[in-house]
């Protein structure tokens, strides 16, 4: 490879992590906030529901959530003047989709077909692959991002063994209900780390 090959890969690598870098930020802070106070309040209208009426009203928070971050692609795309279906887009999305869609499926799923107690077992289930699908990206996402999944994952594993091997422990876990579980993860992970990165994250101009 010649002098000009080798620099030519090197912005290519460079303006590639910087594109990640961009979509990371856009879908990382203000959206975490958003997607924090959705699912409290979702936690809190869900209260007291069962089957399909919980989980309607959580899957229409993250309907909110999804079109406020596609706003949020496009708006950055067009401040920067990039196509908004961009490779590090398409290479998050081959990443973390199959974690999300099984995750996804199998709370539908339970909460279909389940037996007494199906709200707890899906919202486990979504809280896990939830947090699988952000380390399924871990190569290219930020490390704060990386411990976000690590706590869903943890929290979607400890939760769904304990209701299902400790039976010591259900009381406990359905005493706070499975719209609890997600008000907890869903909503407290996610405002504790959408406030770390705004109020950490420089902003290097518009649409930043």
């Amino acid at each position: 490879m010649t002098t000009h090959q080798e620099a030519a890969e090197q912005l290519r690598v460079i303006r590639t992590m910087m594109e990640r870098a961009t979509i990371f930020r856009a879908l990382s802070g203000e959206a975490a906030l958003l997607g924090g106070a959705m699912s409290v309040a979702a936690g809190w209208m869900s209260e007291g529901k069962s089957r399909w009426a919980w989980g309607g009203i959580w899957l229409g928070g993250l309907a909110v959530v999804i079109l406020f971050a596609i706003w949020q692609l496009t708006r950055l795309a067009q401040a920067h003047s990039r196509p908004v279906w961009s490779h590090g887009l398409k290479v998050a999305l081959r990443g973390a989709l199959p974690s999300l869609v099984v995750g996804g499926f199998l709370g539908l799923f339970y909460l279909r077909y389940g037996m007494q107690g199906a709200e707890f077992t899906a919202a486990c289930f979504w809280i896990l692959h939830y947090g699988l699908a952000l380390l399924a990206i871990r190569e290219f996402a930020p490390k704060s991002m990386i411990w976000l999944g690590l706590a869903f994952v943890t929290t979607g594993l400890l939760a769904w063994s304990a209701a299902t091997f400790f039976q010591s422990m259900a009381p406990l876990l359905f005493r706070l209900g499975p719209s609890g579980l997600m008000a907890a993860t869903f909503g407290g992970f996610h405002l504790l780390y959408g406030v770390a990165i705004v109020t950490t994250t420089r902003r290097d101009g518009p649409g930043a």
